[in-house]
This record gives structure tokens, C-alpha cells and sequence, in this order.
């Protein structure tokens, strides 16, 4: 039977391209909210619409032409993916978001679904019932006694899909398929409104800014944000400038699964549809314009996430508490932090170079304002609502993690402008090339000493070494600094990698409140500079020293908030006890 024949232009390719993958993730998305979770149902997605696709790409490649300079940015960002990956350890340790989402993305591979538990973590329950589950860093404990995310779906199931396919590499390719769609859609839309080759500049100057190669390296929401957003902005334009409502449609799969991902999609739509409500002037137009189907699918996105919220509630109340929290404080105290974030964020970004985009993205907006140009500041009407986080960015305030915060939204946006500005204030083309190259070595300074390093990297190996000294059936108390760095603890990989009750313990107040008879033996592992905290509570006097272990680490050093952090390597001693009365 002869295949019916498709003609698509290069727009649609590239969007059936990135929707090919999108849909993925929403299969992904689906299947962990129902709880069947399994690798052979997308397989089946994959040789689907996988042939499918390849048939259309085929069928129209002769047909469809791309110039010089998209084959370049394809190049260039299949390259940059590659450099990055290259230096980039799987982020898998707890203590922090990326080793929970992480865990999360695993346990659910595992499981099929979100919920798991082992005898360790239903004995916490005992202690600590339902809530935050404090010795389990990212999670929370359900009335059931288990353990479930307390993190959105829509990143978690995009990484636990990559993971069922490639093993902890699948991180670092989850990672690389989103920065390859964002690099390739911002070049896209840069070509609406700037020359082929300042498009191309534009890129360069995006893939050598610091913050794109380092939360690269990251296993955080944001990474498929950057993806997902710029995908949307680039389709929702195409349908503004040309009305066809496949690109609308595009835009919105883009944005709905954004939604599950990041908490910043509702404002996005809600931008979306006053911009919509700008052009079409009211309902009536909107409606004709984006049609009944369409219509209705929006629908289905809004139902789905409403019942997202009853699947992942435990989310959506930290949340709802975190987002009440600055303003149900007293307004001198709101008004003297505002004005503390704003001192504090304009330092950061002149210690990573990022000052000079967010000054000359803001005149270049100030510019397009005073030039009405309406159409060309629709991506950063759209993004507006991210900006607040200059003001109270809710996030711990070290550097450069803070910086995720503007990583999807503010940082692109004003490169964005940057490079418009840049391009349309230069007289002679000269101009812009030398300026273009002046921001190009301001990048290199902050992004090459960085590129190259890769926290964490010889510190799994350790852990799988040290797990081999206990069985499944111990219960394993790990104090927060055994490897040297509170935000890279061993519980996580020790506990999902290599099956053992590995527990972070803070408490020494719970062992008495644990049922110590279900478990072999109970170990502590403690760093030899924390051994003073046990010595103090009393517990030490009830442990006996097995051994001594050894971990070497690299990280950076924050504790100057101020500055530039430095790479370091740590060393860390410290002994592995057993409780006495399990002492052989």
C-alpha cells in the first residue's frame, strides 16, 4: 500500500522533529502519573513514530532546502553537546535537587511508578509520619508509610526515559537532547528578525556563556526548560506571523508539557493569551483564528494538569507555601531583602560576565519600545513574569547555583536583545563583529576555566567500594559530610544503585526510636571532623570502630559568596563503626 504523500516545509520538519521527542515525554509524563512505567511502551512510541518520522524527512528531503548557516548552528551545537557531555558526571548524590531528581528519575525505572520504600526508610516513617522526609532528601512520606518525589513530573519522567534506555549516561543525553532543541530553536528565531549570520553569532555568544555548559553538568528542571520555552516562543511567532494553526499547536504541546516541568509555564500562557488577545483584539477573533480542535485539545492539557495535582499534591503545597511565604511577612522586611536580591544578583552577574548581556538586553528592549517594534518584543512579553526573580529569587544565595534562576528565561532573553541591539546601533557591519567578539572573550575568561571540571567525578566508584562492605540486610546511619560535601552524600546512590539501607542521620535522638531488630547490623559511616557531634550527644560511647575509609573528591568552594568559587580537591577520613550491642 503506497504511503499517502506529505509536503512539509523546514518549519514543519524541525517541529515534527522536536514534537517527536516531546511526545516522548509526554508518553513518559502519562505513564508515570497511571503508574505503569515501563520500558517497552516506549519502545513501541519509538519504532512508531519513529518511522513515521523518517518517512516524512525522506519523502521531502529533496524538496526542502536549509542554508549554509543552519547547517553551521547544527554543527556548532551537535559539537557544543558533545564537549559538554564530555565533561559532565551524572549528578546521582543526595543532598541537593539535582541527586533527588535523579533518584527519583531511577525509582521510578525501577518501580514503574513513584512510590517505593525499604524497611530503613517505613522505620523513619515511624518516627517522623507523613510530611518532609528529612532523612531523605527530595522526598516525601505518604500516608502509607512510602516514599515519593517532591519534585514536579515533567523532568523527572523525561530523565527516567533516558535512563530505562541508556543507564546513568541517559542523564547526560537527556540533558544534551534538550540544550541541542534550545540552541537550534533560538537560532531559528533569531533568523525571523536578524540576519543569517548575527543568528549565527548569537549562538556562538549563547554556547560560551558560563551558565549554559555549567548547569549542563546538572540534573535540574531547568535544562529541559530551556528547551521546551524557546521551542514554544519560536512556534507560537511562526503562528502570529503566518496563522497556520499546526505551529499553534506546536507551541501549546510545548508549553503544556512545560507546565508539568516548571511552575513558570502558567504565567508564560497567561502572556501567551493576552498577547493573543492584543493581536485578535477579543474572543471571537481568537477562537477563529486557532480553531475548535485546538481549542479543545488546550482543554485536555488543562485537565490533565489539574489531575497532576491531585497525582503529585505533595509538590504543589510546598509550593503554594514557598510561593505565600514573601508576602505574608512584614513589608520593611520584604522591601529590605528585595533591595538585598537586587545588590545581590547584579554582583553575581558581574563576577560570571552575565552584566554587560542583562544591561544591553534591557537597552536593547528599551530601544525596540521606543521603536514600536511589537512583533520583535513578543519573547520577552512572553518571559517577563521570570524576571521577578531579580527581585526575590527564593533560592539559597550561593553562587553560582543561584544562577539557575535565570537560566531558561532572563539570561536568553537578554542575550537575545544583546545581539539585536548590537546589530542595529552598529553602521558598518565592522562594528557588530568587533563588539560581538569583545562579549565572545568576555565568555572565555569565565567559561574555559570551568568547562573542563566535573564535580563530583571519581566519587561513584568510591561509593560502590564502600557499599561492598555490607549487606543488604544492615541498616547503614550516614553522617551528611562522609564524602566531604554536604550536598554530595553517598545515601542516595548507595541505597537506589547498589541496594542498601543507607540512611542520612542527623538525629542521634532516632535510634532508640528504631526497631534495630530488623536489620543485620547497624553501621554508622561519620567523617573523622564530625566525630565531636557524637562524642557530644553520647552515641560515640555505644559504637565500635570497624575500619577506617578514605574519600577523595573534587567540588567547588562557595563559602565566598562574592566571587568567583574555586575548584578544589578534598580528602576526607573517617571511620565506619559498628553499633555494640551488634558487635560480633
Amino acid at each position: 500500500m503506497k504511503m499517502p504523500e506529505i509536503k512539509l516545509n523546514k518549519h514543519h520538519l524541525f517541529s515534527l522533529f522536536v514534537l517527536f521527542w516531546i511526545g516522548l515525554g509526554i508518553l513518559g509524563l502519562f505513564l508515570t502519573m497511571l503508574g505503569i512505567f515501563y520500558k517497552a511502551i516506549l519502545l513501541t512510541y519509538l519504532a512508531i513514530f519513529g518511522i513515521l518520522f523518517l518517512y516524512l524527512l525522506f519523502a521531502n528531503a529533496k524538496a526542502i532546502k536549509f542554508s549554509w548557516y543552519f547547517y553551521a548552528a547544527i554543527v556548532i551545537s551537535l559539537a557544543t553537546v558533545f564537549i559538554f557531555s564530555y565533561f559532565t558526571t551524572p549528578t546521582i548524590f543526595s543532598g541537593r535537587d539535582q541527586g533527588s531528581l535523579s533518584e527519583s528519575a531511577v525509582r521510578l525505572t525501577q518501580n514503574h511508578k513513584l512510590e517505593f520504600s525499604s524497611e530503613a526508610e517505613k522505620e523513619f516513617f515511624g518516627i517522623y509520619g507523613t510530611g518532609k522526609a528529612l532523612s531523605f532528601p527530595g522526598f516525601n512520606y505518604v500516608s502509607d508509610g512510602n516514599l515519593k518525589t517532591g519534585f514536579p513530573l515533567g523532568y523527572i519522567s523525561w530523565l527516567a526515559i533516558f535512563y530505562s534506555f541508556f543507564g546513568l549516561s541517559g542523564f547526560i543525553a537527556a540533558n544534551g537532547l534538550s540544550f541541542l532543541i534550545f540552541i537550534l530553536s533560538f537560532y531559528l528565531l533569531a533568523k525571523i528578525f536578524l540576519k543569517s549570520d548575527s543568528a549565527l553569532i548569537l549562538v556562538l555568544l549563547t554556547i560560551t556563556t558560563f551558565v549554559f555548559s555549567w548547569f549542563f553538568k546538572f540534573t535540574l528542571s531547568e535544562n529541559l526548560a530551556l528547551a521546551l520555552l524557546w521551542f514554544f516562543i519560536y512556534e507560537f511567532i511562526l503562528f502570529l506571523k503566518n496563522t497556520k494553526r499546526f505551529f499553534f499547536l506546536a507551541a501549546l504541546i510545548s508549553l503544556g508539557f512545560l507546565a508539568f516541568a516548571r511552575i513558570e509555564a502558567l504565567a508564560f500562557f497567561l502572556m501567551m493569551i493576552v498577547t493573543l488577545f492584543l493581536k485578535y483584539k477579543n474572543w471571537r477573533n481568537i477562537y477563529a483564528a486557532i480553531g475548535k480542535k485546538v481549542l479543545f485539545f488546550a482543554g485536555g492539557i488543562i485537565l490533565i494538569y489539574l489531575t497532576s495535582l491531585f497525582v503529585n499534591k505533595e509538590f504543589y503545597m510546598v509550593l503554594a507555601k514557598a510561593i505565600l511565604k514573601p508576602f505574608i511577612e512584614t513589608t520593611g522586611s520584604l522591601s529590605g531583602r528585595n533591595f538585598s536580591s537586587i545588590f545581590y544578583a547584579s554582583h553575581i552577574f558581574i563576577v560570571y560576565s552575565l552584566f554587560n548581556f542583562l544591561l544591553l538586553g534591557i537597552i536593547g528592549i528599551i530601544y525596540l519600545y521606543k521603536q514600536k517594534k511589537w512583533e520583535m518584543l513578543i519573547p520577552f512579553f512572553i518571559t517577563a513574569p521570570a524576571f521577578v526573580y531579580l527581585f526575590l529569587p527564593n533560592i539559597s544565595l550561593d553562587s553560582p547555583w543561584m544562577l539557575r534562576r535565570f537560566l531558561f528565561a532572563v539570561i536568553p532573553v537578554c542575550i537575545f536583545y544583546t545581539v539585536y541591539f548590537l546589530d542595529n546601533i552598529s553602521r558598518k557591519r565592522i562594528y557588530f563583529y568587533a563588539l560581538s567578539l569583545l562579549l565572545f572573550i568576555i565568555n572565555l575568561f569565565i567559561f574555559v576555566p570551568y568547562l573542563n571540571f566535573s564535580p563530583n567525578k571519581n566519587l561513584l566508584p568510591q561509593i560502590e567500594t564502600l557499599s561492598e562492605k555490607f549487606s543488604n540486610s544492615d541498616l547503614i546511619l550516614v553522617d551528611r559530610e562522609a564524602t566531604g560535601d554536604a550536598w554530595s552524600m553517598l545515601t542516595g546512590p548507595m541505597s537506589f544503585l547498589y541496594e542498601k539501607q543507607a540512611v542520612y542521620f542527623f538525629n542521634p535522638e532516632d535510634l532508640d526510636k528504631i526497631d534495630l531488630t530488623k536489620f543485620s547490623q547497624v553501621y554508622f559511616i561519620i567523617p573523622d571532623k564530625n566525630i565531636s557531634f557524637y562524642e557530644n550527644s553520647g552515641l560515640y560511647s555505644r559504637l565500635e570502630i570497624k575500619e577506617s575509609y578514605v574519600i577523595e573528591n573534587n567540588v567547588l568552594d562557595v563559602s565566598n559568596r562574592f566571587n568567583l568559587p574555586e575548584k578544589k580537591d578534598i580528602l576526607t577520613e573517617g571511620k565506619i563503626y559498628l553499633l555494640k550491642q551488634y558487635a560480633f
